[in-house]
């Protein structure tokens, strides 16, 4: 509560700062607010079901949102509104043994075909590979909304270990696992693939395709911030997720993953960033105000929500810093994401 109630001070104190853009952007997004019309589980799918699925995303239709240069830090996904789906998912955890995702430039979404790698312009970047791990409960579906109201998103954010510079253009993102360690898999909310729109998809039924046929695509929300974090024990840096923009009031949310389990942590809040050299590799990004503290689950994970009140106005830029005992100095440094409230 005493964190709540910090974080909250700290945006009243930004009355009147001027308004920066949000942190996450929903593709397409006349479907920000409003549900697909369908659902599709390919990237979610069950044990001894395996699958590749590419996302192209149209620059000039969909992207005007994501500045040049911002550092995507991870996608999510929302339950189609559907009887197929339960009310909460997964009943227990899903793992998948190995589930990657590259992310890089494509060429224009119209010329695409089902030939994966010649979707993209340049090699694609490795953003995440190795195990995944989906927590009971993370998604919801409610059949009782009324249209167009859409499930809320899953706050899960497909762990992004190396987040991905983004340099303009039209995007390709390109998923492959094994299946996961359950029976039954979630079907997410989709819009019907159309080049017309900006917007397509292909799929596949193995692990690390080469070629598929067309698919329905699965609304992303992509998740970006600014600035490197510094890599642990594993190699890779700790991310932060930030939720996007407050129009209105809201729940601000943040996530941190990719970190060692069970460790301490600090969110450093401030009204300003910086590039600062630290140590090693590590940079302070944010000039810090206050330290709000967390403690790291044991995937290595932890989230925060912050109800805002409409009238508030202000932004708020924020860095998660976390013990990492086996990092050449014991601390790590993720990338810095801001929250807008107006």
């Amino acid at each position: 509560m005493l964190h709540h109630q910090v974080a909250t001070s700290l945006l009243l104190a930004l009355v009147a700062a001027p308004c920066v853009s949000g942190q996450s952007l929903v593709v397409p997004a006349a479907n920000a607010t409003a549900r697909g019309t369908g659902g599709l589980n390919t990237l979610t799918r069950d044990s001894g079901n395996a699958r590749t699925y590419m996302l192209g995303i149209d620059a000039a239709q969909h992207l005007a949102g994501l500045p040049i240069g911002a550092v995507i830090t991870g996608l999510s996904f929302r339950s189609s509104i559907t009887t197929s789906n339960p009310a909460s998912w997964p009943a227990v955890d899903a793992t998948w043994a190995s589930y990657e995702i590259q992310v890089g430039s494509a060429i224009p979404v119209a010329s695409w075909t089902g030939a994966f790698a010649s979707n993209f312009s340049s090699p694609p970047q490795l953003v995440r590979s190795g195990p995944m791990l989906i927590t009971t409960g993370t998604y919801s579906n409610n059949t009782g909304l009324s249209a167009p109201t859409p499930n809320t998103w899953g706050e899960f954010y497909f762990d992004f270990q190396t987040p991905y510079v983004y340099a303009g253009g039209d995007l390709g993102i390109y998923f492959t696992h094994g299946g996961s360690s359950i029976v039954g898999a979630l079907f997410l909310d989709y819009v019907a693939s159309n080049a017309a729109n900006g917007f397509v998809a292909y799929s596949q039924t193995v692990f690390q395709g080469t070629a598929g046929a067309s698919a329905n695509a699965c609304i992303p929300r992509l998740h970006y911030g600014y600035g490197a974090g510094c890599p642990g024990t594993s190699g890779t840096a700790p991310v932060l997720v930030s939720a996007g923009d407050l129009l209105g009031g809201g729940t601000a949310r943040l996530a941190v993953g990719n970190a060692v389990a069970g460790q301490l942590g600090l969110f450093l809040l401030g009204s300003g960033r910086t590039q600062l050299p630290l140590f090693g590799s590590c940079n302070l990004l944010v000039l810090p105000l206050e330290t709000l503290p967390f403690t790291l689950d044991a995937n290595g994970r932890f989230a925060l929500s912050q109800p805002v009140a409409p009238g508030i106005l202000g932004t708020l830029d924020i860095q998660a810093l976390t013990v990492d005992p086996g990092a050449p100095n014991g601390l790590v440094l993720a990338n810095g994401v801001g929250f807008t409230a107006r």
